[in-house]
This record gives C-alpha cells, structure tokens and sequence, in this order.
C-alpha cells in the first residue's frame, strides 16, 4: 500500500533560487505527487524563489529568509555586472556560505519531523549531509542537472576555484540517499573534472540515477497553432518572434541587441508580430522598451503556450526555458550569459546531444549574424525531445518513503 493512503506525507523541499527554472520543475513534480498521496510541504527557498512560492500559497520557512547564499548572492555578485558573467566568482563566495544556510537549514527539522528532504540543486544541504556536519533527519533526495564546475577563463585563482570545488563535489555522492541527475549520461560532457579527479560523466554515471528532462505540461495536450493563439489573443495568420532575456549581464545592452535583431527581421516579414518579454521590459519599467512595435512583457504566465505558438525564439540559455522549447519542438537561440560554465559550456553539449536549437554567444554574434542564424533554423525540421511531467520523479520519491516506512517497521 502506497503511503499516503491513511497518512499524510511530510516533505521539506529546499530549492535553488538561481533564477525559476528550479522551482518550476519542483512545482511540476509537487502537482504529480499531490494527485498520488496527501503531502504537506515546507519550503526552504531563498529569494526569488521564495518570493514566487509564498505569492502563489505556498509554505515558505521563515528560516528562508535567513539564508546568505543561493539567489540572494547571486544578485548580490552580479548586480553591477556589465560584460563577463564569471561564475567562479558565485561558486567561491556560496561555498563558504554553505555551513552558515545548513545550519539555519537545520533549524526546520529540529522543529518537525519530515518523512523525507528533497534538494533542487540546494548544494548548501548536500555540502552539509555529505560532510557529516549533522545526521539526516529523513531520507535525502538530491536533483540537479550538471555535474561539478569549470572555469571559463584561464585566470589562475578561476582554475583552483574550478579544481577545488570539483574535489569537494567528487565526493558529494556521500550526502544524498539518492542522487538524480535530470537527463541522459551522454549529455554530460565526457571530460575530467580536473588534474586527479574523475570524468563528469563517467562519475554521473557510477552515483547518479537518470531521469527525463520535467516540464509543468503535457506536449501532447497543447491546441493547435490557430487555436492557441486565438486564446492567448495573438495574431493568427503572422509570423510571430518571441524573445526571453534574463536581468543579468548588462540588461539593457542585450535588451538592444534582440531590438536590432527584430529590426532587421521586420525588414523580410513585415507583417509579424514580435515579443520581448524579461524582467526590465513592460508597463513595470516601460523605458526599456523603444520599439513601437514590438510587444514588451515584463512577465507572462504560462509562457511555454506563447513558446508554443511562436514560429521562432530567441532564449536565454536556461534550463527551463530550453528544455520547454526542446519538448515543444520550436526552432530557437539560446543566448548564454558569457562565460557562465553551465549556460554556455554544459548546455552546449546538452543542446548537441539531443540535436535541437542552437547555442551562441552574443560576445561572438552581431544582430546581423543572429538573424542569418533565425533564417537558417526557421527552414530546419526540429525534433522533439522526450519529457516527463513529474511523475516520474513524483514516483521516486514515494518509493524511497515506502522503503523507509518498511525498514523503520522492521526494525521495530
């Protein structure tokens, strides 16, 4: 008998705040697992994560807003950053925070009992479990979708920060009961993490459980081309271009190199209908926007239905809007922020490996050459990639309760 059943499972659920890629696919598994047991969730989510949880209802932990590390440095590092995203300077100042976040972390466990802790690349809890800094109070499942760092600049302080910290991660296989890496083995690059130290990927594959890419929708339940876009009130007959851009890495200068892209793609369809949406643009911040006609967003809801309806997108290159587009099968860019490792190195083998988009760099590409490249992959048959909806995950996470249920039975 699943548990649930007759009791009501308790889960403290600690996510990553950088950015909402995460959380959404936390909430994604949260919905798939509320429809097979009676589950009450804590959140331990830093901001800005925890400022969506808590504005759409859910629970989160006042301890939340203690934490130091996660999205609140991540803004703190790169507020003023213009050009260079170097994430070696996060990874260095969050390390040294992860004692700190797992202590006060510790706090929502000595006050209620959880049947089982799941960390969304909450790296500060698996620094914490696997150093043996306190015992786990309930089975630990740990998620993520990288494996350990890299510099991206031979800078001889960013190359020890890289080695280092991956020595540190060689053994993170320690914390976790069970380690997922969400996606395929073979997106993970097949190189050493460092002088001594094992391959990314053969190392995934000795500790990590694989598991598919999880978007929060059905690919197979979304209306057709015309019918989607007459609910979501857009143009049912043009072309449409939809751009994503993140608030890091000179905002506003990015913000003007998709205006100039638009501007040279309005030149071939004049007739198209063109979206940006990202944190700076809409009626929050209506400066950012110069163009008359393209339609500025500063958020919109269920943006995988406007990926869905889009002919084309240009992305930033995160994991949650890639792996939307990459289930929808829409041609799209993804932009990385410059030299972050995991936008740009680790999505690049992701994106070749399963053979959808392309990735490159603004730093490389003028608004010329990004247009040519939306022409060529406009013309381009682009497949789709298999996804989960949480379930699977959803599954996982009952079974290693239920394990746990009947040991802790037995040894009684």
């Amino acid at each position: 008998m699943r548990y649930g059943v007759k009791n009501k499972m308790k889960i403290l659920w600690a996510v990553s705040s950088v950015g909402k890629g995460h959380v959404m696919r936390d909430l994604a598994i949260v919905n798939q697992l509320k429809l097979l047991a009676d589950v009450d969730i804590d959140w331990l989510a830093p901001d800005p994560a925890g400022n969506f949880l808590s504005n759409r209802g859910y629970n989160v932990l006042e301890c939340s807003s203690r934490l130091a590390g996660s999205g609140k440095l991540y803004e703190q590092v790169f507020s003023g950053c213009t050009e260079e995203f170097n994430l070696m300077e996060y990874t260095r100042a969050d390390t040294q925070l992860h004692k700190q976040d797992f202590r006060i972390s510790a706090t929502a466990w000595q006050e209620k009992n959880y049947d089982v802790i799941i960390g969304d690349e909450a790296f500060w809890l698996l620094t914490g479990f696997a150093s043996r800094w306190e015992k786990k109070p309930a089975p630990f499942i740990f998620l993520t979708d990288f494996i350990g760092t890299k510099a991206m600049r031979s800078r001889r302080r960013d190359l020890f920060t890289a080695w280092f910290n991956n020595l540190k991660f060689s053994f993170s296989h320690m914390g976790p009961d069970l380690y997922l890496y969400v996606g395929d083995a073979e997106e993970i690059p097949d190189e050493s993490m460092g002088f001594l130290l094992p391959g990314r990927r053969k190392w995934a594959q000795k500790h990590c459980r694989f598991v598919k890419p999880i978007v929060g929708f059905d690919p197979d339940a979304i209306p057709d081309n015309r019918t989607l876009r007459k609910k979501l009130d857009l143009p049912e007959d043009s072309k449409l271009f939809l751009a994503t851009i993140g608030p890091e890495g000179n905002y506003e200068k990015r913000v003007a190199n998709i205006e100039q892209v638009f501007e040279i793609m309005k030149a071939d369809f004049p007739d198209a209908y063109f979206i940006i949406t990202g944190s700076g643009t809409g009626t929050k911040n209506p400066g950012a926007g110069t163009k008359k006609w393209i339609h500025y967003h500063h958020f919109l809801d269920n943006l995988y239905q406007y990926f869905a309806a889009s002919d084309f997108v240009i992305t930033q290159s995160g994991y949650g809007k890639v792996t939307e587009l990459s289930a929808l099968g829409i041609p799209f860019i993804a932009i990385p922020l410059d030299y972050h490792f995991e936008q740009e190195y680790v999505m690049d083998h992701r994106l070749d490996h399963y053979g959808v988009g392309k990735l490159i760099t603004m730093r490389d590409h003028n608004p010329e050459d990004i247009a040519k490249i939306v022409y060529q992959l406009m013309n381009v048959e682009m497949v789709s990639i298999e996804v989960d909806t949480g379930i699977e995950i959803a599954n996982i996470i009952l079974n290693v309760v239920d394990t746990e249920m009947e040991q802790t039975t037995q040894g009684n």
